[in-house]
C-alpha cells in the first residue's frame, strides 16, 4: 500500500456497489473492507474487489486501516452511522440526503467538527464539467441579473421501488423530492443562491407509499429571482433531468448536467462556443483524496449538504400548512 494511500471503508451495498468501483479506479484511494446486513450482497462485493466483507458496521469502525467511511445506507439513518464514525476518527463521506430530518444534519455537523474529520456529502452533480462550468459564469456575471431557475425531474419508479424503505418518512424522509429530485435541487442553490421563501405542493397519484409520488413548488430567492421545483417518479418513462437558469444578460439550460443551451446577448457565438476545461474533481472519491491529502475545501461539506434538505424540509412543511414558508427554518 501507497504511504499516501486514503483507505475506504464502505457500509451499504445498493448502490454502494457502483461506489465501491469508483474507489478502486481513482488514483490515491484504496477499498479496504466493506459491510451489508446482506451476505449475498457482501460476498459479491467482496470477491470482486478481494476486500474484507463485514455483516456488522462497528467491525469497519475498528479498522485501524481504514480512514474515511462511505455511507450508503438508507438516508435516515446517514446521521447515526456518521456520528459512528466521526467518533471512530474516521472521515465520513454519506451519499445524498446528509439525512432526513435537520436536527440530525446538525448533529452530524457537529459532530465531526467536535471530532475534527472532515464531512462531505456526495451530490454528484457538482462535479460535472457543464454545471461548473455554468457556476463560473454565474459568478463572473455574465449571466447578469438572475431572473429565474428551474429545476424538473420526471421519471418512472414501479411499485416495487416503494415495497421497502423507499418513500417512508422514517428512512427516506419523503418522496420524489428529497430522493430523486434532491440532486437538482442542490444543483439549483449552488446557481441561483440562498431561497427567501417557498410553496411546496405535494401528493400521492400512482404509487401505494406513505410520502409522495409528485412535489412542487415555486419559490423566491433572496436576491429576487424566482424558481420552481418540480419531481415526479409517476412519469410513463424516465426523461432527462433539467435545470434551467437565466438572467438579463443571457440564459443556459441542462439535461443531465449537460448543457444543451447556452447563449448571452452580448457576446459573439464564436466566443459562447469556446472550449471548456475542467480542473476540479471528477466524483466524490477524488475530491475526499484531496481534503485528506492536501486539506483542500470538499465541494459539498456538511453545511453546504444542508442546504437542500432544508429546502426540502421548507416545502414539505409549506404543503402540510397550506402556506408560504420562509427561510431559514
Amino acid at each position: 500500500m501507497a504511504a499516501d494511500e486514503v483507505r475506504f471503508g464502505v457500509v451499504g451495498l445498493g448502490m454502494g456497489a457502483s461506489r465501491c468501483g469508483t474507489i478502486v479506479s481513482t488514483p490515491g484511494a484504496k477499498l479496504v473492507a466493506v459491510a451489508d446486513l446482506n451476505p449475498e450482497r457482501g460476498k459479491k462485493v467482496s470477491e470482486k474487489h478481494k476486500v474484507d466483507w463485514h455483516p456488522e458496521y462497528e467491525r469497519l469502525l475498528d479498522r485501524k486501516d481504514i480512514d474515511v467511511i462511505m455511507v450508503m445506507t438508507p438516508s435516515g439513518v446517514h446521521a447515526k452511522m456518521g456520528i459512528q464514525a466521526a467518533q471512530a476518527g474516521k472521515h465520513v463521506i454519506t451519499t445524498k440526503p446528509i439525512d432526513v430530518t435537520l436536527e440530525a444534519a446538525d448533529a452530524l455537523i457537529r459532530e465531526c467538527e467536535r471530532c475534527r474529520v472532515k464531512l462531505v456529502v456526495d451530490f454528484e452533480s457538482r462535479y460535472s464539467a457543464d454545471n461548473n462550468r455554468i457556476a463560473e459564469a454565474i459568478a463572473a456575471g455574465k449571466f447578469g441579473k438572475l431572473v429565474l431557475g428551474e429545476a424538473r425531474v420526471k421519471w418512472f419508479r414501479a411499485q416495487s421501488y416503494y415495497d421497502d424503505w423507499h418513500g417512508t418518512w422514517a428512512l427516506d424522509g419523503g418522496g420524489s423530492l428529497i430522493n430523486q429530485s434532491v440532486h437538482w435541487i442542490d444543483v439549483l442553490l449552488w446557481f441561483m443562491g440562498p431561497v427567501d421563501y417557498v410553496s411546496g405542493k405535494i401528493g400521492i397519484h400512482t404509487h401505494r407509499m406513505e410520502t409522495e409520488d409528485v412535489g412542487m413548488a415555486w419559490l423566491v430567492f433572496k436576491n429576487g429571482a424566482f424558481g420552481t421545483i418540480l419531481g415526479t417518479t409517476t412519469f410513463p418513462d424516465t426523461l432527462p433531468a433539467r435545470v434551467e437558469i437565466h438572467g438579463d444578460k443571457g440564459g443556459a439550460a441542462t439535461s443531465n448536467n449537460k448543457i444543451d443551451y447556452w447563449k448571452f446577448k452580448d457576446e459573439p457565438p464564436a466566443d459562447q462556443q469556446k472550449p471548456y476545461v475542467y480542473h476540479g474533481p471528477k466524483n466524490v472519491i477524488e475530491d475526499m483524496v484531496a481534503v485528506v491529502r492536501e486539506g483542500k475545501q470538499p465541494r459539498v461539506d456538511g453545511r453546504e449538504g444542508r442546504r437542500s434538505l432544508e429546502l426540502v424540509k421548507a416545502i414539505y412543511l409549506s404543503a402540510q400548512k397550506g402556506e408560504i414558508v420562509e427561510l431559514p427554518l
